[in-house]
């Protein structure tokens, strides 16, 4: 496997040029980052700011993980803030973690991300999230957060309905055992946060319940193109990334 690796990178570099000609990768308009992006929720002691969440009154259209999905690496991203739960505080709940390779094609160029919270209740993340990065004179973000507050189905409690004694009891509470509590999103805050930054420069995006630091490194076009291809061997999401995916689309990892 290590052979085939070198010999794929090897040609991913080669191929720079070829991108060139087929004009979806330009050498001379194309710039590569690397972008940090962490999101964290505030524990409610460190605010008095009332903030409002919103009834779901179905649960249809939202994300329901069902195991398969391969881990987000939340939480274990080395990034440029340091540690950042010994900065932030031992109460603070890290919510994402993230890092993408990222190549816009030209000025203007938008690239596009999707991401959730590795905490989740019933198969429902905590929180999920899109980013739209546009590169202009700055690097302009656009986030769209969702968080969740979840509730559980009531069940009777079965030791009240079981008055038998003896062996006969012990078996009527075994069988009346309640089923797992399932937990359901019940509210909603829908957030969207907006920000224009250099790169190398920190940024906070302040709110009540959740921040968010964001940072953009800039990188070599042909390190950018080193880093999908790696991708294209061990893929992050489990399928399969090629040059023509490269070509298609903005998005160097698969989400």
């Amino acid at each position: 496997m290590k052979p085939l690796i070198v010999i794929f990178l090897s040609l991913a570099l080669l191929n720079t040029q070829l991108f060139a000609e087929d004009g979806e990768i330009n050498p001379d308009t194309a710039r590569a980052y690397e972008a940090y992006m962490v999101t964290f929720q505030w524990p409610d002691a460190l605010t008095s700011e009332q903030v409002n969440y919103k009834s779901i009154l179905s649960t249809d259209n939202l994300i329901r993980l069902t195991g398969d999905e391969k881990s987000t690496d939340n939480n274990a991203q080395p990034t440029p803030f340091g540690n950042v739960e010994a900065r932030l505080g031992k109460n603070v709940t890290i919510l994402a973690n993230k890092k993408w390779t990222l190549i816009f094609r030209y000025p203007g160029d938008t690239i596009r991300k999707s991401f959730y919270s590795e905490q989740e209740k019933d198969g429902y993340p905590e929180l999920t999230g899109n980013i739209a990065i546009k590169l202009g004179r700055y690097l302009e973000s656009d986030i769209q957060y969702k968080h969740y507050l979840f509730d559980s189905f009531t069940q009777p409690d079965p030791i009240q309905s079981n008055e038998q004694t003896g062996t006969s009891s012990i078996f009527a509470q075994a069988k009346s055992q309640p089923e797992f509590k399932a937990y359901e999103p019940a509210l909603v805050l829908k957030l969207n946060q907006s920000n224009k930054t250099a790169s190398k420069k920190v940024n906070y995006l302040d709110h009540p319940t959740i921040g968010t630091l964001i940072y953009f490194e800039p990188i070599e076009l042909e390190d950018a193109i080193e880093k999908i291809a790696t991708l294209s061997v061990a893929p992050e999401t489990g399928k399969s990334l090629t040059y023509d995916s490269l070509h298609s689309t903005n998005e160097l990892t698969n989400k």
